[in-house]
C-alpha cells in the first residue's frame, strides 16, 4: 500500500529511532489535532477527543493499540504531503 505522505530522510530516521512507525504517523495526521509549527509546517498530535473519533472509525482494539502514542505525547510535523519529523513531547501539545 502506497502512503499518501512522503517522509523526508530525517523523518524516516527519526521514525526508526523513536519507534513511531509510518502508519502511526499517518494516523496521527489524519485523526490528530493540529497546531501551527511555523514556516508553513503543521504539528499534529493525538488528544482524547481525536482518540474518540478514531475509536468510532477503527474500533476499540485499534484505538487501544494507538493509545500508547497519545499517552507518550507523540507528534508529527508535516508540510503539505511531506512528513518532516516525528517525536515524543515532554508534555501534551494541546491541553
Amino acid at each position: 500500500m502506497r502512503s499518501a505522505y512522503d517522509f523526508t530522510k530525517h523523518a524516516a530516521e527519526r521514525s526508526t529511532h523513536r519507534v513511531i512507525p509510518p502508519m502511526i504517523a499517518e494516523i496521527i495526521i489524519e485523526y490528530g489535532e493540529s497546531l501551527d509549527a511555523g514556516d508553513g509546517a503543521v504539528k499534529y498530535t493525538l488528544t482524547k477527543r481525536s482518540m474518540s473519533a478514531l475509536r468510532q472509525v477503527a474500533g476499540r482494539e485499534i484505538a487501544k493499540a494507538i493509545e500508547a502514542y497519545r499517552t507518550r505525547n507523540a507528534y508529527v510535523v508535516a508540510a503539505g504531503s511531506r512528513i518532516i519529523t516525528v517525536a515524543y513531547g515532554n508534555r501534551p501539545l494541546i491541553h
